[in-house]
């Protein structure tokens, strides 16, 4: 108990600290969460005896957030016999999908081995789609919109408001009212009770972000000296229907990323994805929710509030 706490005080406020002002240090973050999943799930996969290009898998995982971070950016001006212009990267999700199973399958041919060569290509590029791919989309919230930084913090919190209130929901009153459980073969202690009030708690949050906001980021501004500008407003207001729509999407995507995890730990036999965390398990496991919250929140944002 006194391990998860620890972690909770260091982190969360460290994680705050990268969401408001966080620039290449936000990279550094979005780099070391997939990385240690991505290693988390290919060694998971490796216990078990299936066969993975780990090493490529890893290097491609690690790759894909930095041309997202570089996309739009001139990385050098050139004036050459006459040529002149400015090389600029350019990103696309699918020329690195290709050139990736290229990659892969290039590695198939060079081992020569038959034997589940399309298994070993199937894992390896599931989990850069899976957890790299997923959560690479924390850069694009915070360099596509004007308060993406604010819009990453959001994300966030409403994750752990959902979290913790279906937790406490699920403690309270789960199964008592509605008898059958969320994912009785998945997730045993999950109840719709506790899925309602992981819903609700976001609601409530959601309407409220803007005043949220300005606490954590007053109190950072006056207690941390190492801004050079500190905004404590958000510029976030939903109207009730976009806060109930933002809340019902993340309630449902964060259980539904929770839900997927654990069932690739069902199948494995495992209880968490590593230790490094002390109790909180390894980080895939806190940050499964994030990998299908972070993409949705994204594109709700993009289609339906901007």
């Amino acid at each position: 108990m006194l391990s998860r706490a620890l972690v909770i005080v260091i982190f969360v406020p460290l994680l705050i600290l990268i969401f408001l002002k966080g620039d290449f240090t936000f990279l550094i973050f979005t780099e070391v969460i997939i990385g240690m999943s991505v290693y988390e799930f290919y060694k998971m996969l490796k216990d078990k005896g299936f066969e993975v290009a780990s090493r490529i898998g890893l290097f491609l995982s690690l790759l894909l957030p930095v041309l997202v971070y570089m996309k739009d950016k001139v990385l050098f001006s050139y004036n050459f016999m006459g040529f002149s212009g400015d090389i600029i990267a350019r990103f696309d999700i699918g020329g690195f999908v290709v050139f990736a199973l290229m990659l892969i399958a290039t590695r198939q041919i060079l081992k020569v081995k038959i034997n589940g060569a399309m298994a070993e290509i199937s894992y390896t590029l599931f989990g850069i789609i899976y957890i790299s791919y997923f959560f690479s989309y924390i850069l694009l919230i915070k360099s596509e919109f004007s308060n993406g930084r604010a819009l990453v913090l959001m994300t966030f919190i409403l994750i752990w408001t959902c979290d913790i209130a279906a937790y406490l929901v699920g403690i309270s009153i789960g199964g008592k009212i509605i008898k059958r459980r969320l994912a009785p073969e998945i997730s045993p202690k999950k109840s719709f009770e506790g899925a309602i009030g992981g819903f609700i708690g976001a609601f409530i949050v959601a309407l409220k972000f803007d005043v949220i906001f300005s606490f954590f980021a007053e109190f950072f501004c006056k207690n941390i000296h190492i801004f050079s500008e500190c905004s404590v407003h958000s510029n976030i207001s939903f109207t009730k229907t976009e806060a109930l729509l933002l809340a019902l999407i993340i309630a449902f995507f964060a259980e539904l990323g929770d839900l997927v995890e654990s069932k690739i730990k069902r199948e494995f036999e495992i209880k968490d994805s590593g230790t490094l965390l002390l109790g909180h398990g390894g980080f895939l496991d806190r940050f499964d929710s994030a990998l299908f919250v972070l993409p949705v929140v994204y594109y709700f944002v993009k289609y339906f509030i901007s």
